[in-house]
Formats: C-alpha cells, structure tokens, sequence
C-alpha cells in the first residue's frame, strides 16, 4: 500500500462488483465477509430510512399538537365577553 492509503480502510470494495470478481482478487472467506458486509449495509440502511420516517411524524405530530393548543389559547383570550 501506498502512504495515501494507509489508515483510510483500503482495499475498498464496489458494492457492484460481482461477487465472482471479489473472489478471484481476495479469496472465497474475503467475498463472503464482503457479501455479508453488504447484507447489513442494506439492512441499516433499510431501519435508518425507517426510523426517518417516524422521526418526521412524530415531528410532524408534535407541530400539529402545538398549533392546535396555540389556537385553543387564541380561541380562550379573544372570544371571552
């Protein structure tokens, strides 16, 4: 390895490699780490976009709930006789 390479987790790997290809240039035990690294990398990639999804709601949820309590106080202050 170069210095340029060094400390920066070289070799690096396409994702789109064929798996056939990763074997020839690493080893059948490396394509299999590399094929598992890949699963998980979809799988937190899957949860994160999940959990996104309900971190918008809930916001989204609590903006709602804080303009309606807002109106309600409105409602309190300017329609008392």
């Amino acid at each position: 390895q170069s210095s340029w390479t060094e400390g920066r987790g070289f070799p690096f790997v396409c994702p789109t490699l064929p798996s056939r290809m990763i074997e020839t240039l690493y080893g059948k035990h490396a394509a299999a780490l590399y094929a598992q690294a890949a699963d998980f990398n979809k799988t937190a990639r899957f949860y994160y976009m999940k959990a996104q999804d309900a971190y918008y709601l809930a916001n989204a949820q609590a903006s709602y709930d804080d303009w309606r309590r807002a109106r309600r106080q409105w409602d309190y202050f300017y329609r008392r006789k």
